[in-house]
């Protein structure tokens, strides 16, 4: 095995990853959603401006936001395949095996770990 790692140390890495992705995506779509309707209130102050200088101040902060905005929507399309894979039912089963799978392969790799003796079944001294 790679790095001397155990099955249940690559499944849990596996699973905590696959929830990293969903808190991740969850967060970005989010904030996508806020920058969204920040959009309007930065149009309104553009137009709204006593002068060039708040003009170029909120056309500014307008773009910061579009920016922003951008960066969290790619990260909404990074994740999202991700995501929608784990949200079919089905897949969200196998998904939920793989817990308890994990849970099991833990309950064996500690008992491989254990100190194990033998009790003799037939001989007798």
């Amino acid at each position: 095995m790679k790095n001397d790692q155990m099955p249940s140390e690559l499944l849990s890495s596996f699973l905590a990853f696959i929830d990293q992705v969903s808190k991740e995506y969850r967060l970005a779509s989010d904030e996508v959603g806020k920058e969204d309707k920040k959009v309007q209130d930065y149009i309104h102050m553009i137009e709204f401006a006593q002068d060039k200088a708040e003009r170029n101040r909120n056309a500014t902060a307008l773009q910061r936001s579009r920016r922003y905005r951008r960066e969290q929507k790619d990260k909404t399309i990074l994740y999202g395949e991700i995501v929608k894979f784990f949200e079919d039912p089905s897949n969200r089963r196998c998904l939920n095996n793989l817990k308890q799978l994990l849970g099991r392969q833990r309950k064996e790799e500690e008992y491989l770990k254990s100190d194990r003796i033998y009790h003799k079944r037939a001989v007798e001294d």
